[in-house]
């Protein structure tokens, strides 16, 4: 560390009021969260001291958790999941109260614990030495509304109580980091503390000296504005008040433990209080401890590494709990030891990437890189190995070439061991958070087996049985969460029709600690499934406006049928108003026709989704056809390009019509509507042969067009003089929209042979891409009995046709037309004909 001599007079001088309050039997221990040396230093310490009264640096509104913590059956990784809602003021007066509901918004954070964490050594010391234990941080709902204040534009859902990212961005540490030749905070705090020999930890007020100027040369960067507006200041308020008030009736010394970048303000402030004359009077800040909700859960390893996006505290939690293990095991060399901890880890990266076969390491390669490591160690002045040795040695020794993509499976399993998933126990008589609470209540009530993590599969008669049908819309409604508990393999699919004709649901599900670590990240957003699935509709809704599609009928029947599926019910009839507010007004006609399939999807499932009593439901599939054919009547002659998307469009209209009217037993009233409606547009269509073909096929089918209006149309397109590019578009229109009227309608495959003959080859070989196009609408019986027409109009056997059949791709018979051309005009050029003719003539004799 630094010399004293060279410390800043403040410093200095709270150095100096460090031991007189130490002298007064007030202990400071400024920590690093989840430092293994730092917990070992409290450890010590705290026996030593034998403290009447501990206090932690903590919400106050945990100390209703102290029992469930110091429980014998409360085992790390643990966590603390404090909550507290606000309640935005509704721009609109008149919002529904629903939408009110679903607009609160809730903060939380968590308050991690591992078993080398100082504060969870100093919870659980606290009853061998008979000491009171207190938490005694602002609560986190006064928190939130002082950054709240200080800042309108917050923007995070969930945080770390215990952030460290002062120490990152320290100009003090970057510039010693780069004078001790260390990368980042991180390596230059292992190399500066965590390496420190037991002998120097057990010697705790010298090791809490060093950590307590290396945070507070920290806290110096920052000026007091910034940590106003982070709410540090007043954290540090409500932290004195609590010293202050344990100090007026506290029976013995007095331990505190706190992030160590809070030390410097609290001992000047109670230097302040107690050492002085005349000390200034402190204002006793409100607390809002009753709007905190908290409770103890259970955390893992891989959530609090630093690595992962955890805010505080030390990364790579399983190599640091290797580390406290060892720590604590007493062994009298303590370098050999922490070598023999490092030949381990390594030993078993290597048998995971030969088991993961993303690399065959022998036992050279695990000798090689324990014998970097070690090198590493000496090289850089370790007192023993560090965490950065053993990764560099790994690097190096196990990559064999550059660092590139290839190596990200290798990275990641490093990152695994490193990190660790160790799952933590709460005790049973610790709080439950009521979300996670809830979705295990009704996942019992509904018959779910929860007892092991393995698979199971659940098969739900969701159309005739009532249970069922409630068990199905727990299981949309997790999913729609996003939970992972279960899966749908199969069943009726309202929102992609799919499979509607099935009485069926079938599911996969198994609870797991992922399904509850899901739950508690939920838990942000609310304490019940259904305002939480609201919520999320709420921004679905949102995200649909920002994309402009705020009055998309297709994105509101989409919202509508998860809702009715989750089982929603209140929000039933505000999306049904909606969607009879946009339908009408939506200017989207592929919107407007992909609504009015899923009205028909919902139409068919009315039963098990609860609509029999909608009435509403039955008047939007009727609006849906008449806005429908409102945007086609407004359609001019359509670009040369947009002839298919049209076609597509009266095609899916036309569908829609057919299937509305046999559903609701009503008329070909739609049907007349549509035909009136092309037929008006049809003049302005001439050009337009494609998009005419499939009119025409549609028109002959429904019995507007008669068999003789629709021969002379073929006449007219296939006929002397008909542009063979605009017969095959025709044709390709035909094919499109009715296909077997080639098949039942003679004499469209006579016109089209005659047509065909009138082409020169060249003719031909242009438009084979478009033909092979349209024909692609045949299923291959439709194909064969096709080309037996073909064969008879020709005269020719069938298995003559089949003896030229073959499976060639498109391009291959392009080719094969094109080299034959070739051929031609070579024999033409070369005058060749008549010894070719008379070579034939020989043999066929």
């Amino acid at each position: 560390m630094t010399d004293f001599a060279a410390r800043p007079p403040r410093l200095q001088h709270a150095l100096q009021l460090i031991q007189q309050l130490a002298a007064r039997e007030i202990y400071f221990f400024p920590v690093r969260h989840h430092s293994p040396a730092c917990a070992y230093a409290v450890l010590q310490a705290l026996r030593e001291i034998q403290p009447a009264h501990i206090l932690i640096e903590g919400p106050s509104s945990f100390n209703r958790l102290i029992a469930d913590l110091q429980h014998a059956d409360s085992r790390p990784p643990l966590a603390v999941l404090c909550q507290t809602e606000i309640r935005p003021v509704p721009a609109d007066s008149a919002q529904p109260e629903a939408e009110a509901e679903a607009a609160k918004q809730y903060r939380t954070a968590y308050f991690p614990f591992c078993e080398y964490s100082p504060e969870w050594v100093a919870l659980r010391e606290a009853p061998a030495l008979q000491a009171g234990v207190e938490f005694i941080d602002l609560d986190w709902s006064s928190q939130v509304e002082h950054e709240q204040q200080a800042s309108a534009q917050q923007t995070w859902q969930s945080r770390s109580l215990q952030q460290e990212r002062y120490l990152a961005h320290s100009q003090y540490i970057q510039l010693l980091a780069r004078k001790l030749h260390c990368r980042n905070h991180d390596e230059l705090w292992e190399h500066l503390f965590e390496l420190q020999p037991r002998e120097r930890l057990q010697a705790w007020q010298a090791f809490f000296e060093e950590v307590f100027v290396w945070c507070a040369m920290s806290r110096l960067d920052y000026e007091p504005a910034v940590l106003q507006a982070e709410a540090s200041l007043i954290r540090e308020q409500r932290m004195l008040q609590g010293i202050l008030a344990r100090c007026q009736d506290r029976q013995g010394p007095l331990c505190i433990v706190t992030g160590g970048f809070h030390t410097l303000a609290l001992v000047e402030e109670l230097a302040d209080q107690l050492l002085n004359p005349k000390p200034k009077k402190t204002a006793q800040l409100k607390s809002r401890e009753q709007s905190d909700q908290s409770w103890l859960i259970r955390y893992s390893f891989d959530r609090l590494d630093a690595l992962n996006g955890y805010a505080s505290g030390m990364p790579s939690p399983a190599f640091y709990q290797r580390c406290w293990e060892q720590l604590l095991q007493d062994e009298p060399d303590e370098a050999a030891a922490r070598q023999h901890l490092a030949v381990n880890f390594i030993s078993e990266f290597s048998a995971q990437l030969h088991q993961q076969q993303i690399t065959d390491s022998s036992f050279i390669t695990v000798k090689t890189a324990s014998e970097q490591a070690i090198g590493l160690a000496a090289l850089r002045g370790h007192a023993q190995l560090s965490r950065f040795d053993v990764i560099d040695a790994c690097f190096s020794s196990f990559i064999k070439g550059s660092l590139d993509e290839g190596q990200q499976a290798f990275r990641q399993v490093l990152h695994q061991l490193l990190s660790g998933a160790a799952l933590g126990q709460a005790a049973q008589s610790a709080q439950t958070p009521p979300l996670l609470a809830q979705v295990y209540e009704l996942a019992k009530f509904h018959r779910f087996k929860l007892e092991e993590t393995l698979s199971k599969r659940a098969k739900l008669d969701v159309l005739r049985n009532p249970k069922h049908r409630l068990r199905s819309r727990f299981l949309h409604l997790l999913d729609f969460l996003e939970l992972d508990f279960a899966k749908r393999l199969s069943g009726p699919d309202f929102l992609g029709g799919g499979q509607l004709n099935l009485l069926f649901e079938e599911w996969d599900y198994a609870w797991t600690p992922q399904v509850e670590a899901n739950l508690i990240e939920l838990a942000e957003y609310g304490s019940e499934m259904s305002g939480i699935a609201l919520q999320k509709l709420l921004r679905l809704k949102q995200d649909f406006a920002q994309q402009g599609l705020g009055r998309s009928s297709h994105q509101a029947v989409q919202l509508l049928i998860r809702a009715a599926l989750m089982g929603l019910q209140p929000q039933i009839p505000v999306l049904f108003a909606e969607l009879e507010r946009f339908l009408p007004e939506d200017p989207d006609l592929d919107s407007v026709l992909q609504c009015g399939q899923k009205l028909l999807y919902l139409w068919t499932g009315k039963d098990f989704l609860a609509f029999q009593q909608q009435p509403a439901l039955k008047t939007l599939l009727q609006q849906a056809v008449s806005s429908a054919l409102f945007l086609v009547s407004q359609w001019a002659a359509p670009p040369l390009e947009q002839q298919r998307q049209y076609l597509q469009h009266l095609l899916q209209l036309h569908g829609l019509i057919k299937q509305t009217a046999y559903l609701l037993e009503n008329e070909a009233g739609g049907l007349s509507l549509f035909h009136s409606t092309v037929a008006r547009l049809t003049p302005g269509w001439t050009q337009a042969s494609l998009l005419l073909g499939g009119v025409s096929a549609l028109q002959f089918m429904d019995g507007v067009c008669t068999e003789q209006e629709l021969h002379q149309r073929l006449q007219q397109r296939f006929g002397i003089g008909a542009d063979p590019e605009q017969a095959v578009n025709y044709l390709s229109g035909i094919m499109h929209s009715a296909p077997e009227l080639l098949l039942r309608y003679p004499a469209m495959a006579d016109l089209l042979n005659e047509l065909v003959q009138t082409w020169d080859e060249a003719v031909f070989v242009a438009l084979l891409p478009d033909l092979r196009f349209a024909f692609t609408h045949f299923k291959p019986k439709e194909t064969a009995a096709f080309a037996e027409q073909i064969a008879q109009i020709n005269g020719v056997s069938s298995l003559q046709i089949a003896h030229y059949s073959s499976e060639i791709s498109q391009e291959q018979l392009l080719q094969g037309v094109q080299l034959n051309q070739q051929l031609n005009f070579l024999i033409a050029e070369q005058q060749l004909e008549h010894w070719l003719a008379a070579a034939e003539q020989g043999g066929q004799s």
